[in-house]
């Protein structure tokens, strides 16, 4: 008879302790965050470089990713600046700043996430040089018409373009400059023919 009690004692332990663990958990998931990048970016009013896909990301309290909530609306304060489209593609349209700004409903919780967008036109001219194998800067950008100059110092380089349509190439200068005009929009890609100077590389965009 003595030896039930601490049978018992141990039974009412052992339920105290699993009702205890059995209470928790964070309940349901609720949208709390909607992460959008990239931030902020920097576009050109004409091509190449005039646009940007954003990415968006749902999550939840514990900072987790919520998958099958939909796919979130986006708009843009300022449409003659930067306009959006439904898949979060936003393309310049004048010089100036735009918010474009993400929004997503789950469960009825609403949470919007914003990017700063900063368009502009890009220059008339840009100037290129090379102080030592590397080409600085490496990308230029400057409007149809607009005009390149490459000026060398003691070591001579060329600029050997890799990209139909280019301009002439500019054979090995030292100690001067010279200048290139481009009239069509695109990338084009350029480097240097001098032997051992393999690794130069460059690129003209032209919008």
């Amino acid at each position: 008879m003595i030896h039930r009690k601490p049978l018992i004692a141990t039974a009412i332990i052992a339920s105290v302790v699993i009702t205890a663990c059995g209470g928790g958990g964070s309940g349901p998931r609720v949208l709390t965050t909607l992460e959008v990048t990239p931030a902020t970016a920097t576009l050109f009013t004409v091509a190449p470089g005039n646009a940007v896909t954003l990415s968006v990301v749902a999550k939840d309290q514990d900072g987790q990713t919520m998958a099958g909530t939909g796919s979130p609306s986006f708009s843009s304060d300022n449409g003659a600046i930067a306009r959006v489209s439904v898949d979060g593609t936003i393309t310049a349209v004048a010089a100036g700043t735009a918010r474009i700004t993400a929004s997503l409903t789950v469960g009825g919780v609403t949470k919007t996430g914003t990017t700063t967008v900063t368009a502009q036109v890009a220059s008339a001219n840009a100037a290129v040089g090379a102080p030592a194998l590397a080409y600085e800067p490496a990308t230029v950008d400057v409007q149809a018409g607009g005009t390149v100059t490459w000026t060398f110092g003691s070591i001579g380089h060329s600029v050997t373009f890799t990209t139909t349509g280019a301009p002439a190439d500019v054979p090995v200068l030292a100690n001067g400059s010279a200048s290139r005009t481009f009239p069509n929009n695109g990338t084009f890609s350029y480097g240097c023919s001098v032997p051992g100077h393999g690794q130069m590389a460059g690129v003209v965009r032209v919008h």
